[in-house]
């Protein structure tokens, strides 16, 4: 116990140090965390604080190094994780820091994350069983691959994105940090409670200048390596102990940042934003617009991150039936918290926006495509050939079929009627099937008096953007086809008298 403590009080005075230092240092050379786009400071905060957290974790373990004791010669005997902590770490700090420096798109972190994931995997640190209420434990198979590099970015980015309130990330990684080194402690796992106590340490000292109003800010280096030591070292205890630190267990301690990351999936997929992509609907942007402070939203979600690792505690010494209880008993929170948050009218906003934005743009894109149709029908020299510069109007309204009944000459002479049509092919052969949801227009081809016949339009409901615009489009094109068709005939249009309408 004794070489806990040491490590816990080197990480945490290391931490506080590391952290002024950074922080200065990062003043004098202007790197700082704007307040802008979805971002909620007002003023510039000095970035790269994770490298002091990161700095500071490390020590207690290189001073293991000069002091040989059991927990020297466990933690140093653990090649594996001593190759994850070095490999996966130095890869996902150097993401970090290149974000915080020069900012990176979200796909190139999550290579990135994937990567370090790759070598915790292959230098043997993987989750090779999961322990299910009323199932037991099952192996994994050949599904121990992704389910441990899934668990790994699973946790690295639950931390990292919910790094968006003063003191609310550090906090969320100390209380699941602290849960888990007590399960460490209980099944003997040494080497893994002594990377916990680090880690805790140094994120206590860093939030001494973390917590509202910060002064500095943990920025993606800090967030991705706080999510990747939780994320690793859950794995490693899971190997240790397939039923006291069952991962099942670990979700349940990091159930809250796991649960916003879910949210932002589930949410920018319904609502069709890339998954990637930025907004300000994180649980405490939506708390926030409660009417809650920052201090207030961070204590709040701070205090469910504690009950959750009570929870997950007592998870790993309940019975099966206990167990399945708590996981339901969670669902229903989780369900409520939506509810109470809003989420579901987000997403119904989200959508109804989408669908707005979708009909603007196929409106506005058939309009450009009929007067594109339009200005050729005009420059057509014969009546076949305006024909034929009619039927892309087919594809461009998104027509199932048009008809032209065209009148050709006059009372005295006779009228002569024929019809000029244009069907879509579909798959098939005799399909005479008929179909409810066809939509019709009708629009008389004249110039003043003149008839030159009726342009009869068919669509799918499903294919027509909106009945108004669609029939504007229609008449549109019927008024075209009659000009075209006196300049082809060689007849000019006969002027309504003002103030009639035909």
């Amino acid at each position: 116990m004794r070489t806990f403590l040491i490590a816990f009080v080197l990480s945490f005075f290391f931490g506080i140090g590391l952290t002024w230092l950074i922080r200065n240092a990062a003043i004098r050379l202007g790197l700082y965390d704007k307040p802008e786009g979805r971002k909620i400071h007002s003023t510039p905060i000095p970035r790269l604080g994770g490298i002091a957290v990161a700095t500071a974790f490390f020590v207690p373990l290189l001073g293991l190094m000069l002091w040989s004791n059991d927990i020297s010669t466990a933690f140093f005997a653990e090649r594996g994780l001593l190759i994850s902590l070095l490999g996966g770490g130095s890869l996902i700090l150097a993401v970090g820091i290149h974000d915080d420096l020069k900012g990176s798109r979200a796909l190139t972190k999550l290579i990135g994350q994937v990567t370090a994931a790759m070598v915790v995997f292959h230098a043997g640190v993987q989750i090779t069983v999961v322990n299910i209420p009323f199932m037991g434990l099952m192996e994994l198979g050949i599904w121990t691959f992704p389910v441990t590099v899934f668990w790994i970015v699973l946790v690295t980015n639950a931390i990292n994105l919910i790094d968006g309130l003063d003191g609310l990330a550090g906090g969320v990684a100390v209380l699941a940090g602290t849960t888990l080194f007590i399960m460490s402690l209980v099944e003997g796992n040494v080497v893994g409670a002594l990377l916990l106590v680090s880690m805790v340490g140094a994120t206590l000292g860093f939030l001494r200048f973390n917590w509202n109003p910060a002064s500095i800010f943990l920025g993606d280096t800090g967030s991705l390596f706080l999510g990747f030591l939780l994320a690793v070292t859950s794995t490693h205890g899971s190997q240790k102990s397939f039923t006291l630190f069952s991962i099942v267990a670990a979700l349940v301690a990091l159930a809250l940042p796991i649960f916003d990351l879910s949210m932002a999936v589930i949410r920018r997929y319904l609502i069709g934003k890339p998954v990637f992509s930025a907004d300000q609907y994180h649980v405490h942007h939506m708390l926030l617009r409660k009417g809650l402070s920052q201090r207030q939203t961070a204590l709040i979600l701070l205090g469910g991150a504690s009950g959750l690792g009570g929870l997950a505690l007592l998870f790993i010494y309940s019975s099966d039936r206990i167990s399945a209880l708590s996981i339901l008993a969670l669902a229903a929170v989780a369900g409520a918290v939506i509810h109470f948050l809003g989420y579901a009218d987000i997403i119904r906003a989200g959508r109804r926006s989408r669908l707005f934005s979708d009909l603007e743009a196929a409106a506005n894109q058939r309009t450009r495509s009929v007067e594109e149709i339009r200005q050729n029908l005009l420059e057509a020299n014969t009546e076949e050939t305006l024909w034929q510069l009619m039927v892309p109007a087919g594809e461009a309204l998104g027509l199932e079929s048009f008809r032209f009944d065209v009148i050709a000459g006059t009372e005295a002479t006779g009228l002569q009627r024929r019809s000029l049509e244009w069907k879509r092919k579909r798959p098939g052969k005799g399909n005479s099937v008929h179909i409810q949801t066809l939509s019709k227009g009708e629009y008389s081809v004249s110039a003043g008096r003149i008839m030159f016949g009726t342009l009869h339009l068919e669509w799918l409901q499903e294919n027509g953007v909106f009945e108004p615009h669609q029939h504007a489009l229609g008449r549109i094109l019927a008024d075209a086809l009659a000009q075209a068709i006196c300049t082809v005939r060689g007849l000019a249009p006969i002027s309504e008298p003002e103030g009639v309408r035909l």
